[in-house]
């Protein structure tokens, strides 16, 4: 049982969620990618409505651990392609934000996270003065507790997927699709809502127990905030975990999450409130779950998962996604995978006023993909992803992409 465990909780670590950008380990993570496709903004734009290719972006993360110090960073750079024309006449190379998923996710609307853009880099310093003790300071510490919708990698990673079905950061009407709800399981970097560096403080025993304290950049001793974690796993079978970020301050993000490690399979359950003692009529609430079972003996690897967010605004209804990821693995060095989604967004129910056909909206995603493993520092990912959006006014809105991941670790 506790093999099963370790390959589980392993895998669930490994490929977790959008937060974990950092490596765990000293060492290199080399990611290339190059593709092409249909931008989701061709919908708004006939000049774009065809097929594009979109050059080369390069994601460099570095981890080195000397003594009691560590120091981490990441860049993301890009030779690009001139997005708003015909041909190849403009090209760009710069840093960027840009990642596989901008080309289908993308909008004018909608938090980072939920469009797929990412940091162009991060830079972080740790200080380990005792063992389990961590001074941090950086631009993305991405501390981590407990289990969150996930993304099953980096954005810039061969098996990363939409998160929560591709629902958008906004109240219904402010995106396409809306109905993202945000869990506070990263409690590193957040103040008044935007991702932000930080100076954070954590301790861990063990596997046992761990608590941190953030106060991210920005703060001031006239209106000071911090953000706060704590995680228990006191038998093996069973650990929980709550956050809250942005205490002492209104409009606060709450957290908390468990997980089962049963005989042969993960649960995982997650609740997020967002907007504690924010406006008025202005919070929202998502909770959902997500399940990994692995099968060793025959290579497969199976993680449904499900989330819903309600509204404090009783004009708003639900949002409600489902989604899975599968892993074959055919040979040590082949592995298939398939991730897919559906996802229906939030109503506001004044539009029936309007007598118009207006809903929610709903994202149907399909992301089959690949993986040559050639050894143990090198890899070829291949994938092809499609999406279909309806916008809350009934607009279709369909974009696709495909592409190469060569990987080096």
């Amino acid at each position: 049982m506790k093999k099963i465990i370790a390959v589980l909780a392993s895998f669930v670590l490994s490929m977790s969620v959008i937060s974990a950008q950092v490596l765990k380990s000293s060492g290199i993570n080399h990611t290339l990618w190059t593709g092409f496709g249909a931008p989701l903004d061709s919908v708004r734009n006939d000049d774009r409505a065809y097929f594009h290719y979109y050059g080369l972006i390069e994601t460099l993360q570095a981890r080195i651990d000397i003594g009691k110090f560590t120091v981490e960073g990441m860049l993301n750079w890009g030779a690009l392609t001139n997005w708003d024309g015909r041909n190849f006449t403009s090209l760009t190379f710069a840093n960027t934000r840009l990642n596989p998923f901008w080309y289908t996710n993308h909008n004018d609307q909608g938090g980072w996270w939920t469009n797929g853009e990412i940091d162009g880099y991060y830079v972080n310093f740790l200080f380990h003065p005792f063992e389990g003790f961590d001074v941090g300071m950086g631009t993305r510490l991405e501390w981590k507790i407990g289990p969150a919708p996930s993304s099953l990698g980096n954005f810039w990673q061969p098996y990363a997927h939409v998160i929560q079905g591709g629902l958008k950061d906004a109240v219904p009407g402010g995106a396409d699709v809306a109905g993202y709800a945000y869990y506070a399981n990263t409690y590193t970097g957040w103040y008044n809502g935007n991702t932000k560096a930080s100076l954070g403080l954590r301790y861990r025993y063990k596997d046992f127990l761990e608590v941190g304290l953030t106060i991210p950049s920005g703060v001031t001793t006239t209106a000071p905030l911090f953000n706060f974690a704590f995680m228990i796993h006191p038998i093996e079978a069973f650990s929980a975990s709550v956050a809250y970020e942005g205490v002492l301050q209104g409009n606060g993000n709450f957290y908390t999450g468990l997980s089962l490690y049963l005989s042969n399979f993960i649960l995982d359950a997650y609740l997020g409130i967002n907007g504690i003692g924010g406006a008025d009529n202005d919070s929202r609430f998502g909770t959902g779950a997500a399940i990994t079972w692995s099968f060793p003996k025959v290579g497969i690897t199976i993680r449904p998962e499900v989330g819903f967010t309600f509204w404090e605004n009783v004009d708003y209804t639900a949002s409600f996604y489902f989604g899975g990821r599968l892993d074959f693995e055919i040979t040590k060095q082949i592995i298939l995978g398939a991730w897919s989604s559906c996802a229906w967004g939030s109503y506001n129910r004044q539009w029936d006023k309007l007598n118009n056909d207006w809903f929610g909206g709903f994202i149907f995603d399909i992301r089959p993909d690949i993986t040559f493993a050639f050894n143990n520092h090198h890899s070829l990912s291949i994938f092809f992803d499609y999406q279909n959006r309806t916008r809350f006014d009934n607009v279709v809105r369909d974009t696709w992409a495909a592409g190469f991941y060569w990987t080096y670790k």
